[in-house]
């Protein structure tokens, strides 16, 4: 029989949480905190590399930028948001334990969903395609072979800006993150406040998709798109971040009862 603990909020309602998951609350909670830690150190890369000048656009620069830094092409890349893909399988799953009983149906629509983007996204990242190719036009001994790995590299670029890696992959994760959020208002176990924090946090992720493909595909932004980005990524990823944060802790506390 399924072992239950009974988590009584400030207005003193009772509300269950299935501690057969136990393990799983705990590997769920681990995973939405590391996701955070990556979160922190993509920026620590991300941010001092771009101060010395914006990101690369011709595959040429693109193959400098990793002769230089491995780590810092790799990063430009996704390498993060790859470690982040992986890891929201263990948090969703523990989510979607969570919070069925709060709607059931939503919750599982949202599982899914974060699956099929994963899936999206890994298919379509070229990072570490690119550090290959990067490796091999370094090494090349003719001007043929380079002609060759450049035109590798453009259609790798254009994979990298194509519909499937901006507009399907990582968005149908932030949709799962905003519709689990939503659900949360209706469940005790995660908090009222992290259901919020989630949901303007992917809220806000979603909103700038269009603008943030615009802005990587034409590298010349107007005023409104370049506002828009910013609002995409730094008022949705910073609230997103605290959205790991706190889903690891809520996660971590449920599995340790």
């Amino acid at each position: 029989m399924a072992q239950e603990i009974a988590l009584t909020s400030p207005d003193r309602e009772v509300k269950t949480i299935d501690l057969t998951w136990k393990s799983l609350y705990q590997i769920g909670g681990s995973a939405a905190l590391i996701c955070a830690v990556m979160y922190l150190i993509t920026l620590g890369v991300y941010i001092p590399a771009n101060l010395e000048g914006p990101p690369p656009e011709t595959v040429l620069e693109w193959f400098m930028v990793f002769e230089e830094s491995s780590i810092t092409g790799l990063f430009f890349l996704g390498l993060g948001d790859v470690v982040i893909m992986i890891l929201w399988g263990p948090v969703a799953l523990a989510l979607y334990v969570v919070l069925r009983r709060a709607n059931k149906t939503w919750a599982l629509i949202a599982a899914p969903l974060v699956f099929v983007g994963m899936a999206v996204y890994l298919a379509t990242n070229t990072s570490f395609s690119m550090l290959s190719l990067s490796q091999e036009y370094v090494a090349a001994m003719t001007e043929a072979e380079q002609s060759i790995l450049l035109a590798a590299g453009q259609a790798m670029l254009a994979t990298s800006r194509g519909t499937g890696f901006l507009y399907t992959g990582m968005p149908l994760v932030w949709l799962a993150g905003l519709i689990f959020s939503a659900v949360m208002l209706r469940s005790k176990a995660l908090g009222k406040a992290t259901a919020w924090v989630g949901i303007l946090g992917f809220g806000f992720l979603l909103v700038g998709i269009p603008f943030g493909g615009h802005y990587t595909a034409t590298g010349t932004p107007t005023a409104f798109q370049s506002a828009m980005v910013a609002v995409q990524y730094a008022g949705g990823g910073l609230l997103s971040l605290m959205w790991y944060f706190l889903v690891g802790l809520g996660l971590l506390r449920i599995g340790r009862s």
